[in-house]
Order: structure tokens, then C-alpha cells, then sequence
């Protein structure tokens, strides 16, 4: 079979759609007179005008386009029962289009036919967008992270990982308990000895992780011992949920900083620390003159607040998230209406007598279509934009990529534009082929005028 749409999603809304088309057609054109009035309204108007300009070409046109549409279009039937995506050819296996269409649509044991003509030019469509993904994929050079394989996924991953530093140490309750009490008790402690310490002073808002070196250079070496373990415990925890995201190779090594996850694992827990020593809270080795510190302290607890707002990214982060499981569904119930409408359309054709309409239909079924690669160009990009980040910004702690989000908010807006830069894309793309076509007709005419005057004709 071949694929009905690139994802699941849209091949599933596809295959309702021809469905739609088809039943509607079989009862327009086949149960009712609707098909045959329209026919014999349109015939009468083309007799009338033929009669009336004596020229009867116009009425053999409109019966040969009724007929034409009678046997491309309505008549044969294809076969859609085993409906597939090329996303899923490609190796996709979240999803597959009978499971959307059994859970979300209709028995799929009652999609079995489609009108042979729409289901061949969609699939012409398909092929199109198909082999223009494929092409930017090799100009990118991005075939491990090809948009036919995970859709999005820097920006995917960004949520994931957005998601499980906002909610702590969740899934590990001994590590959470060990790891609060060390941030209690032992680092608090590290961060005095070091506000005591006039060489350090100046640093401090900078040395506010407990694995700095500098804060690990201040701990004992009991308290050095359990932050190594505890480091050691964290790792493995972030590993164990990374690898359940099914992440692994080049894209770990490249997006997944551990050193970033665990800075904002912990960004709660020590601001809780920060916040006693700024409040002035006796203990934690502080004498007396570093308590009039407190100032840098607070500038720390700054910091943290900082590093703990929601605001900004959880707009950002929610528009993506939104508009990448929405436009899917969008585009899918797009491209089902179109296919729905097709029989009115054919009616259309036939009682203004022209096949214009039919054109215009399939242009605006291609630009729906076409929104898929405008998609993956943002597939890619981001995927640019996050190495490129990653590069420039190498060891430094604010180069975290899925902590800024950039690229969510990108993605939310380019993919809220996306059916618009589609359109132009659609336009330009028709505009080029009809210039194209106009010039090789002045051409083929000017040849022909030097060829008709050689011969004398």
C-alpha cells in the first residue's frame, strides 16, 4: 500500500476524508438525481450558449469534462483499507494510522474505498513532500536526527527535560532525602567558610553550586565524601530517566548537559540554603562580621530566583508543547474537510462548466499538504541553532539550551506561521512554473513565426 500522508496523524485524517468524499460522491452522483441535475443544468446552459455563437465546441467541451470527471473521479474506487504513513515506512513506531483511526475515528473495517483519482493525486502530493523532506535531510546532513524519524525533537527533549528539573528528585526518595539533608547541613556550611574568607568574598555569588570546586575545595573531608557519592548518585538517576525518554549516542553527548540538570535539580534546595544565610540565621560557621555580608548572600538568592522563574518559559514552553501536538491534528482536519468537500467541487465544475474550480481545489489541497515541510525546515534549524549553542557557549553554565528557551519560542512562532510561510511557499512555487510554461510558449510561438516565414507560409 502506499502511504496515505507523511505521520499517522494525517494519513488517519486522510483516509476519513477520501472516505467522506467517496460516500458523499456515491450519493450526489449515484443514490440521488443531484448529480444528473447539476449535469443537465450545466448542459442546457453550454446548448444555449453553443447555439448562440454557433460554435458548438464549448458543449462537446463540457461533455467531454463530465465525462472525464465521471471516470477518474467518481466511478473507480481505491482500495484504503491497510492505510499507512510514510513516517512510519520510515521507521516511526510511536503511533501507527489504524490505531488512531480505530481509537479516535471509525472501525477501520469500514474504510475500504476512496475515489481511485483524489487517491492518486494525494499520493503524488505525499511523494512530493516526501522527497522534499528527504532532500533537505541530506543537504543538512542530519540523517540520524531525520524529521521522519522524531519530529522535533530538540524541542521535544527541551520539555522533557524542562518538565523533570522544574518537578526535583522525584522518582528516587532516598536520594532526595540524603541530598536535602547534605544541602541543609553540609553546604550551608561550605558557603559560610567561604563568605569568612576575604579572598573569596568577592566570588561568591558566582559559587553557588555545591559541586563548584570552590565550594568543594571548602567542604571537610567527611562532607566531600558524601558530596561525591551523592554527585556519583545523581548522575545515575538522570541517566536512568534519560534512557527511559528512549535518548542515547550523539544526541546525549551534543544536547543533554548533566552538569545543567543537576544545577536545576538542586536550584530549590539551595535556595532554601542561600535564603538562611541571607536572613541572617545563626550557625552554619558564620561569625558575626559575615553576617554583614548578607548583601552578596542575597544577590545569591537573586540569582536562584532567577533561575527558578516559570514565567517567561513556561509561556514559551507551553506554546510549543501546544503547537506541536496541535498542528498535526489541525492539518489532519484541514486536509479532511478539503477531501470532504471534493464532491462539491465536481458539482461546482460541472454547473459553472469550468475546470478552473478543480484546479483551484487541488492547489489549496497541496498547501495543506505542504505544511509538513515547513515543519521540518524547523526541525532542522533548531537543530542547528542547539548545536551551535552548544558550541558556543561549551562549559559555560549558562549555556543550557533546554534552560533558555529559545528555541521553544521559536518553534511556537514559526509553527503559528508555518501555514502562512506554506502559502507564499505554494504561490511562489505555481507562480515560477506558470512564468516558466509562459516563456517557453513566447519561444515555441517565436519559433514557429521563424520557421512559418522560411517556409514562406
Amino acid at each position: 500500500m502506499i502511504p496515505m500522508g507523511i505521520s499517522p496523524t494525517e494519513a488517519a485524517f486522510e483516509v476519513v476524508g477520501l472516505v467522506n468524499a467517496k460516500s458523499i460522491m456515491d450519493y450526489l452522483f449515484i443514490n440521488t438525481k443531484t448529480g444528473a441535475a447539476v449535469f443537465l443544468i450545466g448542459l442546457l446552459f453550454s446548448l444555449w450558449t453553443a447555439v448562440k455563437e454557433a460554435d458548438y465546441s464549448c458543449l462537446w467541451g463540457y461533455v467531454f469534462m463530465y465525462f472525464a470527471l465521471l471516470f477518474i473521479f467518481i466511478k473507480p474506487m481505491a482500495n484504503i483499507a491497510n492505510a499507512t504513513s510514510t513516517m512510519e515506512q520510515a521507521g516511526w513506531n510511536e503511533s501507527t494510522t489504524q490505531q488512531i483511526l480505530q481509537n479516535t475515528f471509525i472501525d477501520t473495517g469500514k474504510t475500504q474505498a476512496g475515489s481511485l483519482g483524489l487517491v492518486f493525486i494525494s499520493q503524488v502530493y505525499d511523494s512530493v513532500v516526501y522527497g522534499t523532506v528527504s532532500a533537505i535531510t541530506q543537504v543538512t546532513q542530519q540523517q540520524d536526527f531525520n524529521y521522519l524519524n522524531n519530529p522535533f525533537i530538540v524541542n521535544k527533549v527541551s520539555l522533557y527535560l524542562g518538565h523533570f528539573s522544574a518537578r526535583g528528585i522525584t522518582k528516587d526518595p532516598v536520594l532526595r532525602k540524603d541530598m536535602e539533608d547534605f544541602l541543609k547541613n553540609d553546604y550551608p556550611q561550605a558557603l559560610g567558610r567561604m563568605l569568612n574568607n576575604s579572598n573569596a568574598q568577592t566570588q561568591i555569588t558566582k559559587k553557588w553550586w555545591p559541586g563548584d570546586e570552590d565550594v568543594v575545595a571548602n567542604y571537610d573531608s567527611a562532607q566531600r565524601k558524601r558530596w561525591e557519592n551523592l554527585d556519583s548518585r545523581l548522575n545515575d538517576y538522570i541517566k536512568k530517566q534519560i534512557d527511559t525518554w528512549g535518548l542515547a549516542g550523539t544526541f546525549v553527548n551534543l544536547f543533554v548537559d548533566y552538569k545543567a540538570l543537576k544545577i536545576s535539580l538542586l536550584s530549590s534546595e539551595i535556595g532554601k540554603s542561600a535564603a538562611q544565610i541571607a536572613s541572617g540565621e545563626a550557625g552554619y560557621g558564620i561569625n558575626p562580621q559575615g553576617i554583614s555580608l548578607s548583601l552578596l548572600a542575597r544577590k545569591a538568592t537573586g540569582a536562584f530566583a532567577f533561575l527558578g522563574s516559570t514565567v517567561g518559559q513556561f509561556f514559551s514552553s507551553s506554546l510549543a508543547e501546544f503547537m506541536i501536538k496541535a498542528l498535526p491534528y489541525l492539518e489532519g482536519y484541514a486536509v479532511m474537510i478539503i477531501y470532504s468537500l471534493f464532491p462539491f467541487t465536481l458539482l461546482l465544475c460541472l454547473l459553472f462548466r469550468t475546470p478552473e474550480i478543480l484546479k483551484e481545489y487541488f492547489i489549496y489541497l497541496f498547501w495543506v499538504k505542504s505544511w509538513v515541510i515547513i515543519w521540518a525546515l524547523i526541525h532542522y534549524a533548531s537543530l542547528y541553532m542547539a548545536a551551535l549553542q552548544a558550541k558556543l557557549a561549551s562549559g559555560t553554565t549558562s549555556s543550557w539550551f533546554f534552560e533558555r528557551p529559545y528555541f521553544n519560542t521559536v518553534t511556537g512562532v514559526l509553527l503559528v506561521m508555518s501555514p502562512g510561510i506554506a502559502w507564499f511557499m505554494t504561490k511562489g512555487v505555481l507562480t515560477g512554473i506558470g512564468e516558466a510554461a509562459s516563456a517557453l510558449t513566447v519561444h515555441a510561438d517565436k519559433g514557429t513565426g521563424k520557421v512559418s516565414s522560411k517556409l514562406g507560409v
